[in-house]
């Protein structure tokens, strides 16, 4: 079931909200998810608190000539009526110096805090995949 703010008038849905399973701790790893905005208005994910790390950045994949590189942004726009993936290779979480192994079947909950729509606490799936995409 999709996670919604507490505000049932709330335009944004969050779901599929996974990361790959770690072995060791202090290390980063990405979280990926699908945001849906129902409404007429954009909003914009601002920031994201997750019990499992220290801290947590927005990033996105720029492709240039040396490769594929990590960027870290301010917020990730999420347009009025459109759906944003937070998938490899593209815009997504990253979690920084994990606290715990993340073993495949657990699960924990992040608060993803919007512009407008505010915090949605949404519960991440630990998948027995890699980074690269779930199995």
């Amino acid at each position: 079931m999709p996670a919604m703010a507490a505000d049932a008038q709330s335009a944004i849905e969050i779901s599929n909200a996974w990361t790959p399973a770690l072995t060791q701790t202090r290390v980063d790893t990405p979280v990926y998810m699908t945001i849906a905005n129902r409404g007429e208005e954009p909003d914009a994910l601002l920031r994201v608190r997750c019990p499992v790390a220290d801290f947590a950045e927005k990033h996105v994949t720029d492709r240039g000539e040396g490769g594929l590189a990590m960027r870290e942004v301010k917020a990730i726009a999420i347009p009025a009526a459109n759906t944003v993936m937070l998938a490899p290779r593209g815009t997504h979480l990253m979690l920084l110096h994990t606290k715990q192994a993340l073993q495949p079947g657990e699960a924990f909950t992040c608060s993803i805090v919007f512009q407008k729509t505010g915090a949605i606490s949404v519960e991440v799936t630990v998948a027995s995949g890699s980074a690269e995409g779930k199995p």
